[in-house]
């Protein structure tokens, strides 16, 4: 049986339709975004129905790849684009899958937020009308996963070189180099703040931080602080690296704050550790068979924390703390770790401004209470500020505009449901600006707390308080420890 050309050309023509439509139905109901682009990096249709969520846009006709994404990645992203572009286009092809490319995402009030994507290319036909198949997936929670774990490592060895340069130099000799570092950083910040016009005066201004970078790397050295060897030491490559240029102007000054911000960074870290571990001078007068005060005077420890974040943030805050000798040795490290998260929370995102507090009736003073209390059954930390509080509406708002949760699931939260967004990994009511990475503190209090086998209860009233209360298991070795007496605690707070 003979099949005439014209009817094969129709069987041809009737086949891609058919595929036509059944791409069109898996690109729309496809999980990741996908879209189709040619040799030319053109997009075509049908696109998947997740490009608008992905890419905050409607209208993705005549777009080249290119133009879609140079207004959401970095110049450097850009490049990277490009070239993956010119490798795709090799025969064979060469072109490697993105697997974290960095967007701002434009937010309807004009702001941005910050997101994670990966981008995979599949090639689905060859000769003149080549085309490829473009995948993109939301990876921003594993970027910020694999953040808080580097975080966390970066902390905890930070704590043993502390520990070490103390125990090796002895505390007064590193309270020294504490002191030297602090009066450096102030040098160094106001010497590039310090408005200069010549030549000369831009060289002399890098002779001075030159000195001043290079005194914190060689005594970061001495007592082996790794983290602010390599910030001091990468200061000093960027200060080469300008002073070997032939003309200079006030804005190549620019960059060396961000260096400055990282280097500041790491020794704020160091300075908080070194309190902790300090060991506290004032007499203890306590009976001989009570339980041993916590390990590194925390108390004092917290309080120096309380009072260098509040002036961070122009805010007035007192610390009370009560307790923390009953802190079995298990949970002292876990205790630590969690507290000076809540404090940190508390003071940045909880306390009002002064201005703000006696507008609403409160001392300007914001209070914080920490409290540990043994029972026989349990330990607890209660911990409270009187601050602005948790309101269920803003957290939802706040959730859905950081695209953790979709408008239809945050409405769906019961109001005890919904405050508790905040203990999810990117969650902030902060803004983000700069290097600052926030939505980390509490998703990791809860990820301390669960590693320990314990609870956290929390319960808010807005615009009055707010409370966590925390409940650890007892160690059998240390049940024999005497318990003080229980603190009630708000009913209706929920478990996490």
């Amino acid at each position: 049986m003979f099949i005439s050309r014209k009817r094969h050309e129709q069987e041809k023509e009737d086949a891609l339709a058919d595929a036509n439509r059944l791409l069109e139905v898996l690109l729309k109901r496809s999980g990741p975004g996908c879209f189709l682009i040619d040799a030319k990096g053109t997009l075509l249709p049908p696109f998947s129905a997740s490009l608008t969520t992905l890419f905050r846009r409607d209208d993705f006709s005549n777009l080249t790849i290119e133009k879609l994404l140079a207004p959401l990645v970095t110049v450097k992203a850009l490049t990277q684009f490009r070239a993956m572009l010119s490798d795709l286009m090799k025969d064979p092809p060469a072109a490697k899958p993105l697997t974290d490319v960095e967007m701002r995402l434009p937010m309807p009030d004009g702001s941005f937020e910050a997101a994670h994507y990966a981008f995979e290319f599949e090639a689905l036909s060859s000769g003149a009308s080549r085309s490829w198949l473009v995948s993109i997936t939301d990876v921003t929670t594993q970027v910020q996963t694999a953040r808080e774990l580097d975080d966390l490592r970066l902390t905890t060895q930070a704590q043993g070189e502390v520990l070490r340069g103390i125990l090796t130099m002895g505390a007064a000799r590193f309270n020294g180099f504490l002191l030297k570092t602090e009066a450096s950083m102030k040098t160094i910040a106001t010497v590039i703040k310090k408005p200069s016009r010549e030549d000369a005066a831009f060289r002399q201004k890098i002779a001075q931080i030159v000195d001043e970078v290079d005194q914190v790397r060689r005594e970061a050295a001495v007592f082996s602080l790794s983290a602010l060897e390599t910030a001091a030491r990468s200061f000093e490559d960027a200060l080469q690296d300008l002073r070997k240029r032939r003309e200079m102007s006030g804005n190549d000054f620019l960059p060396l704050a961000v260096k400055l911000d990282r280097l500041s960074g790491s020794f704020v870290l160091i300075k908080t550790l070194a309190a902790a571990a300090e060991p506290i001078d004032e007499p203890i007068n306590e009976p001989q068979d009570s339980a041993p005060r916590t390990a590194g005077g925390l108390d004092g420890a917290l309080h120096s924390l309380t009072v260098h974040v509040a002036q961070e943030h122009a805010k007035e805050v007192v610390l009370d703390s009560s307790g923390l000798q009953w802190v079995p040795s298990t949970y002292q490290s876990t205790i630590k770790n969690v507290a000076i998260q809540f404090i940190r929370n508390a003071v940045m995102h909880g306390i009002e401004l002064p201005a703000t507090r006696q507008a609403a009736g409160k001392p300007p003073r914001g209070r914080l209470r920490l409290e540990f209390r043994a029972h026989a059954d349990r330990y607890e930390l209660l911990f409270e500020d009187d601050g602005r509080g948790l309101a269920p509406d803003e957290a939802r708002a706040h959730a859905v505009v950081q695209g953790i949760l979709s408008a239809e699931a945050a409405a769906r939260l019961r109001d005890r449901e919904a405050i508790k967004l905040i203990f999810r990994s990117r969650y902030t009511t902060l803004p983000k600006t700069g290097n600052n990475r926030h939505g980390l503190g509490l998703s990791v209090v809860r990820r301390y707390i669960h590693a320990a086998g314990g609870k956290i209860a929390l319960a808010s009233l807005p615009g009055v308080e707010t409370r966590f209360k925390i409940t650890l298991p007892i160690v059998p070795a240390e049940a024999s420890v005497e318990a003080p007496p229980g603190t009630a605690f708000p009913r209706g707070a929920g478990n996490e």
